[in-house]
């Protein structure tokens, strides 16, 4: 099977005595037309510069090394490994919601007993907006036995997709029973409340806030998605608890989805006629519960308004105290 690439100690000090040498030609040059009494100045910025790839050649050959280690893993345990995965389609929000968004070190595992995909995520967001953002993340993804309504759970704090600027419409918000309101919010599209309390019943809360404390989760098609910090699973230990936490979960998240049915979707499959149609539909979730809606966070509308206003006052500065006196 491949294995990702790990850059040789012979190159790593190859590159730094090549740079070094090549940055002292340069600043000797640069020396002879200033003078030598300036020598110190060349030599501090020949200094850093050598520092910089230094540091830069360490941590390169230390992630090459995790790489390494992550993918032996996952091959020991039957998971395929891939370094890099550009556009991966997925629908979670962000994935379908990013542009240029690559997955690094993705495990995939969706063939074995637990089935599952894990890895590193990095996209950017909010670009029609005046607060343009790069998110790197983690992500975890489940497969359903059943497709389901989008239902996004934000856990408390400033989480992953918040950071990534989606906001999520406040009357899409469904109240939670007992502590869980002060845990999660959980969002829903119009309509189908009463499918995600059927979902999202105390003991799948529960176990949720005991895995994924900290992590925004989101249902989506036949998918679950969990979003966290980066770099959660990119070590061989991290796999080991993932594998684990995943086995501990399955259960429950089966059994709250595989009886799904959206009655909206199978009554509108009632007036097709092609028997194979109606099938595929009565297995679907309706449009109006395919997705929930998204906009521009406070923090976004705050600036937008505020770069708005501040524009509008420096051309009325500029109209009534430069134009307006020569008229």
């Amino acid at each position: 099977m491949p294995q990702p690439k790990l850059t040789s100690t012979v190159a790593i000090v190859a590159y730094i005595l090549v740079f070094a040498a090549l940055t002292a030609v340069v600043w000797f040059e640069v020396i002879d037309g200033i003078g030598r009494e300036y020598v110190v100045y060349p030599a501090a910025v020949t200094v850093l510069l050598v520092g910089i790839a230094v540091v830069g050649s360490i941590v390169g050959r230390k992630l090459s090394h995790n790489a390494v280690s992550l993918a032996s893993a996952a091959y020991a345990r039957g998971f395929d490994y891939t370094p890099e995965v550009r556009a991966p389609g997925l629908p979670g929000l962000l994935f379908r919601a990013g542009t240029r968004v690559t997955v690094t070190s993705l495990i995939d595992a969706t063939s074995s007993e637990t089935p599952f995909l894990a890895g590193s995520l990095t996209g950017q967001y909010a670009m029609e907006t005046s607060t343009p953002r790069m998110l790197a993340a983690s992500f975890v993804a489940i497969p359903l036995a059943r497709t389901v309504p989008n239902i996004v759970l934000l856990g408390t704090g400033f989480g992953i997709l918040k950071r990534a600027g989606l906001g999520l419409d406040g009357r899409q918000r469904l109240g939670l029973e007992g502590d869980f309101d002060k845990s999660f919010a959980l969002h829903v599209p119009a309509g189908y409340e009463r499918d995600a309390l059927e979902i999202f019943t105390p003991n799948l809360m529960q176990l949720l806030l005991d895995t994924t404390a900290g992590c925004d989760v989101e249902l989506v098609d036949d998918w679950m998605f969990v979003y966290s910090g980066l770099g959660k699973y990119n070590k061989p230990e991290a796999l080991d608890g993932l594998v684990a936490v995943t086995e501990h979960s399955r259960a429950t998240i089966e059994r709250q989805t595989s009886r799904y049915r959206d009655d909206r979707s199978a009554r509108a499959a009632s007036h097709t006629i092609s028997p194979d149609e109606h099938a595929a539909r009565v297995g679907r979730v309706a449009a109006a519960g395919s997705r929930v809606k998204t906009r521009d966070t406070l923090f976004q509308r705050v600036i937008t308004i505020g770069s708005s206003l501040l524009l509008v006052g420096a051309l009325a500065y500029v109209f009534v105290v430069q134009i307006l006196p020569s008229l």
